[in-house]
């Protein structure tokens, strides 16, 4: 049963192939008749003969659509000859007659009809270019290759529309060359960094201050003062603010308002030590910049009598 599927199969093939040669064969033959038909000045037969081959649409055969053109300008059949044209030029813009088939009144009304539609067929190719670049189709820079041609055209009448599209279209071919270019391109290798070189930092955490939403502040644990050495017996104020990492642990001090140049320095030293619970954003800890405010009382304690110049026992 194998043996006798695998012997219809393969005369199953070898018919169809016997078709095509046959057919080809045969279409070679009317086309060479019709051809002769052509030169003898019998139109009509010709294109009778050649209206069988093509079925009244462009062939895959360019030679029978030329022919048939020939024998309707040869007939007169004016509107039958342009409309072939047409098909012929909306298959191929860029498509030419030979000078050396063709007689001068078949090449003039190409020419006609090629002229009166190269525009229209300049503006299509470009937007089916431009569609191609918009979906990053790869053969977008050789589409738009082929507007630039029908641009340069002969046949093609310049207007300022047109040079406008020549200079638009440019700039999409390049950007499209440019673009397969990087696609078709190997990553390049990645760079060791150089020895010695700073290697970059993360980014900082974010530094919260009081009042902020949902910030629960750092909380005191030990923030003692310098014993102060102040050249006047009076009360001294200032004010020192310090960096609180998400520890406790102070990383940097300094002073907003000033109380005593050296004892600055003491107080800035001291800060860098106090310890603090850490400040809360969303319950994790967080950065947190708070502001100590410094009094100092250097004053004399009071005898018998509490005086503006002395300090009151505690």
């Amino acid at each position: 049963m194998r043996l006798i599927r695998l012997s219809v199969s393969l005369a199953l093939a070898c018919a169809i192939c016997l078709g095509f040669s046959v057919g080809v064969r045969g279409e070679e033959d009317a086309l060479a008749r019709a051809k002769e038909l052509y030169r003898t000045a019998a139109y009509d037969e010709a294109l009778a003969l050649l209206d069988g081959l093509s079925e009244g649409g462009p062939s895959d055969n360019l030679e029978i659509d030329e022919y048939r053109l020939f024998c309707l300008v040869a007939l007169d059949r004016k509107e039958d000859a342009r409309s072939a044209i047409a098909a012929l030029v909306a298959a191929n813009p860029s498509y030419q007659l030979s000078e050396a088939q063709a007689s001068p009144r078949v090449l003039a009304v190409f020419r006609d009809v090629r002229r009166s539609m190269l525009p229209g067929l300049v503006q299509q190719a470009y937007a089916h270019a431009k569609a191609a670049f918009d979906r990053k189709d790869a053969d977008a820079a050789a589409q738009f290759e082929r507007v630039l041609a029908l641009l340069h055209d002969p046949d093609l009448a310049p207007t300022p529309e047109l040079t406008d599209l020549g200079v638009v279209a440019t700039a999409f071919r390049d950007l499209s060359t440019a673009r397969e270019a990087a696609a078709k391109a190997p990553p390049p290798p990645a760079l060791a960094p150089e020895a010695g070189a700073p290697r970059a930092n993360p980014p900082e955490p974010a530094v919260y201050r009081d009042g902020e939403p949902g910030l629960v502040p750092a909380v005191t644990i030990a923030q003692s003062m310098p014993t102060a050495q102040l050249p006047e017996r009076r009360i001294w104020t200032g004010a020192i603010e310090v960096l609180i990492d998400q520890t406790g642990k102070v990383l940097s001090a300094r002073m907003t308002t000033p109380i005593y140049g050296a004892y600055d320095k003491q107080l800035v030293q001291a800060a860098m030590n106090w310890k603090y619970r850490p400040a809360l954003k969303g319950g994790m800890p967080a950065r947190f910049l708070k502001v100590v405010n410094v009094r100092v009382d250097v004053r004399p304690a009071c005898s018998t009598f509490v005086t503006p110049e002395c300090r009151p026992a505690n």
